[in-house]
């Protein structure tokens, strides 16, 4: 058994023990000059560590060691590490400059070998993240073409997957999933390298993301998860990881589980991760301490996604709502709702987008992101897009008193949030529901819907939700739905389209109390807009000409 330091390194190298075969690795190289196989270990295992620059320096080193000795493949091959380094670190340029000196040295050797595939493969990576994705899925594709020539299967999984990404970006979303898991099975069913596996799983996790695909983002995230935790010092992925396991608990309702994931990501990196990846991290934590009624922390956190980058919107938005500053989260909404760059950009927004239009009364803004959340639920064909359609489409038509829409909407997008086990947004489609049957006067549904959702709310500590499942409650009682003479009277103005001073001049009564006449309606009847109230007057018969007579 070889004791050396070069020894022990490789053994650490092989059972994935990246920071110690790194550190010995290192410690050796002081001492006597590495071979170029213990200098791609050394950039390896530093990478697989977090360690990024020490990882470029030593890809350099092999490169030129495998230069000099004429092993042109070699240093070919060790070039396109580097730039992958760099181009996912943001250095288009610097991993640009590499593919183009490793496709120089191939060029002048007149050698055709899988390296140029490998150098294709990077050049797709420097074209995708330029934005011009028609000439990254043509490298990607070339790059397919060449591993299969030369039987590489690890060029060939992930020059697939690249496809895939570019294919979904192109509006060939079916094309493009069934390249992101053949490429994903691929990665698990071959012996490749860890860097290859830790790429494809982020990469798949990411394209689903996009896609908003639950199904397959949990199901990736599972195996990633699976792979990482059992590299204990493996820190480059990790972060990723987390991330992605927070954002599942979140939707999962393991809220608890979701902020140890985050602290974890917090301490358990070696070096602090990407600022997007940090940002990320900020966003999802100020959501659960938002989602706590923990304002002051939500609203730090928030302030820190900013800073590193992540628009912290609808969260900042909703928070503000939350907080009764309608006018401030409505200009923040709309904002960044404008600056999303495409459809399925906004789709994300879209559901904080209609809840904040309509507490500010702009149920044709509100109206007008539902029919484009509805081409994107359609485009994306996958349960949690059509489940944020339908609820979204419900609050719309509720508020415009179309309550059989409404509810059928509702109880639909209900189904695909059980489905999707994501009991918060089970428990918020309740109370909209309730708020349908309230309309409709049937009380008992509606207390059966508030009681549902309240239990929901108090077992994931939704402070804000339960206090506000509880109000409703109580204004729920045999009487609740019935109208004083005097309030059917104001319905009937409301019907006709008069302000609260008009109802006051009509009725003789001050300004004042036509306006908590018209509270105390809305509030029995559990409608949210005055333009739902006069749907409710035709519906039931309370306009002027159908007025009961006086007692």
């Amino acid at each position: 058994m070889d004791d050396s330091r070069v020894g022990r390194a490789r053994i650490a190298f092989n059972t994935r023990a990246w920071r110690r075969a790194y550190d010995e690795l290192s410690a050796a190289s002081v001492d006597e000059a590495l071979e170029v196989d213990d200098l791609e270990r050394l950039a390896s295992a530093a990478y697989l560590a977090g360690l990024d620059e020490e990882s470029q320096a030593a890809w350099i080193t092999a490169h030129e060691a495998s230069a000099n000795v004429g092993d042109v493949a070699r240093a070919a091959r060790c070039a396109f590490w580097l730039a992958f380094s760099l181009l996912n670190s943001g250095h288009l340029a610097r991993g640009g400059g590499w593919i183009d000196r490793a496709l120089r040295l191939l060029d002048d050797r007149r050698i055709e070998c899988v390296e140029r595939g490998y150098l294709r493969y990077a050049s797709a990576m420097r074209a995708t993240f330029s934005g011009n994705i028609s000439a990254g899925y043509d490298a990607f594709h070339a790059a397919v073409e060449i591993g299969t020539l030369f039987r590489d299967a690890q060029l060939v999984a992930l020059a697939r997957i690249g496809e895939g990404r570019c294919l979904i970006h192109l509006g060939r979303i079916d094309d493009g999933l069934a390249l992101l898991d053949e490429g994903i099975v691929a990665i698990e069913s071959h012996d490749v390298s860890a860097i290859a596996v830790g790429d494809a799983y982020c990469t798949v996790i990411d394209g689903c993301n996009e896609l908003m695909d639950i199904e397959r983002t949990r199901a990736w995230t599972i195996s990633l998860g699976r792979w990482v935790d059992d590299q204990p010092e493996l820190m480059l992925y990790r972060g990723q990881c987390l991330l992605h396991r927070a954002e599942a608990m979140l939707l999962r309702g393991d809220w608890d589980a979701a902020i140890e994931q985050l602290e974890q990501l917090a301490t358990r990196v070696a070096r602090p991760p990407g600022r997007g990846i940090r940002g990320a991290a900020a966003y999802l934590t100020g959501e659960l301490h938002r989602l706590r009624g923990r304002d002051h922390d939500a609203a730090v956190e928030y302030q820190r996604a900013g800073e590193l980058g992540r628009d912290p919107q609808p969260g900042l938005a909703l928070l503000r709502l939350a907080e009764g500053n309608v006018q401030a989260a409505a200009a923040a909404i709309r904002r960044a709702y404008r600056e999303a760059g495409d459809s399925t950009a906004r789709a994300q927004l879209a559901p904080g987008f209609v809840e904040v239009a309509l507490a500010a009364g702009d149920v044709t803004a509100a109206r007008s992101a539902v029919a484009e959340l509805a081409d994107v639920a359609e485009k994306l064909g996958t349960p949690l897009p059509e489940s944020l359609h339908l609820t979204a489409l419900g609050s719309v038509l509720l508020a415009e008193g179309q309550l059989s829409a409404a509810l059928t909407a509702l109880r639909a997008a209900l189904r695909i949030w059980h489905e999707l086990e994501a009991p918060y947004e089970a428990a918020r489609t309740r109370v909209v529901i309730a708020a349908g049957c309230q309309a409709a006067g049937d009380l008992e549904g509606a207390e059966m819907e508030l009681a549902a959702a309240r239990h929901i709310f108090t077992r994931l500590g939704a402070v804000r939700a339960e206090r506000d499942a509880n109000a409703r409650l109580s204004q729920i009682d045999p009487q609740s739905g019935v109208l004083t003479r005097r309030e059917e009277e104001v319905l009937a103005h409301i019907a006709q389209g008069l302000t609260n001073r008009q109802i006051a001049k009509q009725l003789t009564i001050s300004e004042k109390t036509a306006a908590t006449h018209v509270t105390h309606i809305l509030t029995k009847l559990g409608l949210p807009t005055r333009s739902a109230a006069t749907a409710y007057a035709f519906e039931h018969g309370l306009t002027v000409s159908h007025q009961r007579p006086k007692r």
